[in-house]
């Protein structure tokens, strides 16, 4: 009788790779860690293939930051790792920008061993109770049979939830065998369609008003045509949120700046003429440059932004891009002329005045003057990483975006944000430019990882308005007649020290010098820093 020889059975996945693969299925590409005992059998597994990069990164706190970034930028689940202990607790502070900002991130970290976890062994805490306040999952794998619908449910979750999961696995789990599928990439979540009922009462709203304003927040990404169409057909001026500043081109009558201290001036004052407030894809609502009582419609494409913030008169739920056009059908034709011609009084006026501060002459050099080089020189589409700040006000306060794409730390403003995002924007979008516009105080949270940014050859330009404080908390503190004690860090030659990590880095002094650096440092091939010496004036409206 003949035997035939029967192929060998594939050997079981280990629980490590079997995490790689899941990953890979659904279209992660990078991950951004920092090696420890606990996660190295999960790193040798993510070595052992080819479709996801490791990103090895200096500080977790960089790493997570980049996941956040990334997940901003791209809208897709991105990954961060760490190590049990300190390790997790370094991520945190990366955690809390993708928790604030909704941002899709799935952080996966060792823990103990099994027998050691509530013992107090080194380096063991309970991860599920450490990341609680910020995740809208976490789970311990305690069997790895249990991993495959873990981490589906980790990974569903973040993505359509918009916030960070979180996965712990004991050391010795990630060697064991998982026999199990792979779970398929979920379909986008989809939008409901707005009821005519919410529809017919939002327009009903909008055509009693005669000084309507518009709100716009970065859910009108994808509904810029829209957007205008709406606003010009209502004679609304608009008003953006940071993130928003590029969906709507600041050369347009009907555009008014930023809301808030960061933002223009005439924006708060018309807002607090205006009989009615329109928010489109928005929850920022700063209420001490906000009235009190106006009546506010809100449209937004996640029901549980409606009114989180404001009191709303009325509310549409649905896509913005299939929303706004009923909205603007419904707007019956009327005479807003006095309306906007105060608008566009108030603008030539707000315009003459950013000018004169743009144009500024100082030694050390205006942050204005910075912002406003930066504008003259960067490429239409380029990523903008900011830290946090007075340049944040500032910027928002003199730069008129075209297509730029604007990444902020936007309601953790945790200090550090803007190198991590420059480096995760140039891995995500390698064909763009990007610049990170980051303070000496934030620049220095993160600085280690610039040697990340050089290992691997990421040409990133920062510029550095460096005033040698902590400018915002410093000026408070002159406001409101404190000691100013703590507001001064301990800076060293940054130029000198970008020069030692094998970065390119110039100091800049005088404004003369400023834009043939930027030009510069713009077309370099490698990381490049532009160290602006800077004056620190106090932002309009500072206050403790």
């Amino acid at each position: 009788m003949m035997v035939i020889n029967q192929p060998a059975a594939a050997p079981p996945k280990t629980a490590a790779q079997y995490v790689v693969e899941q990953l890979a299925a659904w279209g992660c590409r990078t991950i951004y860690g920092v090696a420890g005992d606990a996660i190295l059998y999960f790193l040798d597994a993510v070595a052992g293939q080819t479709e996801i990069r490791y990103i090895n990164c200096r500080l977790e706190t960089t790493a997570a930051l980049m996941a956040s970034a990334e997940a901003k930028l791209t809208g897709r689940l991105a990954v961060c790792t760490a190590t049990s202990g300190p390790g997790i607790a370094s991520l945190l502070n990366g955690l809390g920008d993708a928790s604030q900002d909704q941002a899709p991130v799935l952080a996966i970290t060792g823990q103990v061993e099994r027998k050691d976890i509530g013992t107090g062994v080194k380096q063991e805490i309970n991860q599920q109770q450490l990341i609680h306040p910020m995740a809208v999952y976490s789970a311990l794998t305690a069997d790895a049979r249990a991993l495959p619908v873990q981490l589906n449910l980790a990974m569903k979750k973040a993505f359509s939830m918009g916030g960070v999961a979180h996965l712990a696995v004991p050391k010795e789990v990630w060697m064991e065998a998982v026999d199990a599928p792979l779970y398929p990439l979920m379909p986008a979540r989809p939008t409901p369609a707005p009821g005519k009922s919410e529809t017919d009462v939002a327009v009903s709203l909008l055509n009693g008003c005669s000084r309507p304003v518009i709100l716009a927040g970065r859910g009108v990404k994808d509904a810029q045509q829209e957007l205008l169409t709406l606003a010009e057909k209502l004679g609304a001026p608009i008003m953006t949120t940071l993130p928003a500043r590029s969906s709507v081109p600041n050369d347009h009558r009907l555009y008014i700046g930023g809301l808030g201290q960061s933002g223009s001036d005439i924006a708060s004052d018309l807002l607090k003429e205006a009989d009615l407030c329109l928010i489109l894809g928005a929850t920022w609502w700063p209420e001490d440059y906000v009235p009190k009582g106006i009546p506010i419609v809100q449209v937004d494409a996640a029901f549980e932004n409606i009114g989180g913030t404001m009191p709303v008169t009325a509310s549409v739920v649905g896509d913005m891009a299939k929303t706004l056009p009923p909205l603007t059908r419904g707007i019956a034709d009327s005479n807003r002329w006095d309306w906007l011609r105060q608008v566009q009084d108030r603008k030539t006026e707000w315009k003459a005045q950013i000018e004169v501060e743009a144009h500024l002459d100082t030694r050390p050099v205006a942050p204005q003057r910075v912002v406003s080089a930066l504008q003259r020189t960067v490429a239409p589409d380029v990523i903008l990483t900011l830290d946090v700040g007075d340049l944040v006000l500032w910027f928002n306060r003199i730069f008129q975006a075209d297509r730029q794409e604007i990444l902020i730390s936007g309601r953790w403003r945790t200090l550090g944000f803007g190198l991590p995002a420059a480096m995760a924007a140039r891995l995500a979008e390698p064909n763009r430019q990007v610049v990170a516009l980051v303070g000496d105080g934030g620049f220095g949270t993160t600085l280690a990882d610039l040697a990340t940014a050089v290992a691997y050859e990421l040409p990133i330009t920062i510029v550095l308005i460096n005033n040698a404080s902590y400018a915002m908390e410093r000026n408070r503190m002159i406001q409101a007649g404190l000691h100013t004690l703590g507001s001064r860090p301990n800076n060293p030659d940054f130029a000198a020290m970008a020069n030692a990590f094998g970065a390119e880095g110039v100091q800049v002094k005088t404004t003369d010098q400023l834009e043939p650096a930027l030009r510069k440092a713009l077309v370099s091939e490698k990381v490049t820093l532009v160290d602006v010496l800077c004056d620190d004036p106090i932002v309009p409206h500072t206050k403790i």
